[in-house]
């Protein structure tokens, strides 16, 4: 069984492995940097560290919204080698799941493909942060 940390976006719920999530933070001045793609937003100062931050809605097709209350950016940690903040509409919970809750089944979202899993009569979608973070490569 592995920790998941359970968000949602819209009326969707999404969830992270919470081994990548270093903290969360309440939503905080964001810093615009020019010529970035639409979804990133800009860059935080988070305790003297500077952190750039996607918006993860737009990154992954889902339809924008203002930020609210309980907005918040999870600081997510690549391999030790450079956090990224990704900005989610609120936090859920934090779950243990189990092979058994993943179903057969993906689904697709423009370029992104999600695992599945059901926890208490949830559907979630599971994130595979890598696909987040990294543009695919351009076919030639």
């Amino acid at each position: 069984m592995e920790q998941y940390l359970i968000f949602r976006l819209a009326d969707e719920h999404y969830g992270l492995n919470v081994n990548h999530i270093e903290n969360i933070e309440k939503l905080m001045p964001i810093t615009r940097v020019p010529h970035t793609k639409e979804y990133v937003k800009g860059v935080i100062n988070l305790r003297g560290e500077i952190v750039p931050v996607i918006d993860l809605r737009e990154k992954i097709g889902v339809e924008k919204e203002e930020f609210g209350e309980e907005t918040r950016i999870l600081i997510v940690n690549w391999k030790g080698e450079f956090k990224v903040g990704l900005i989610i509409d609120e936090v859920l919970d934090v779950v243990y799941l189990s092979k058994e809750d993943f179903d057969q089944a993906t689904r697709d979202r423009n370029e992104f493909k999600f695992s599945i899993a059901k926890y208490s009569g949830m559907l979630i979608n599971i994130i595979n942060l890598e696909d987040v973070l990294f543009e695919k490569a351009e076919e030639v």
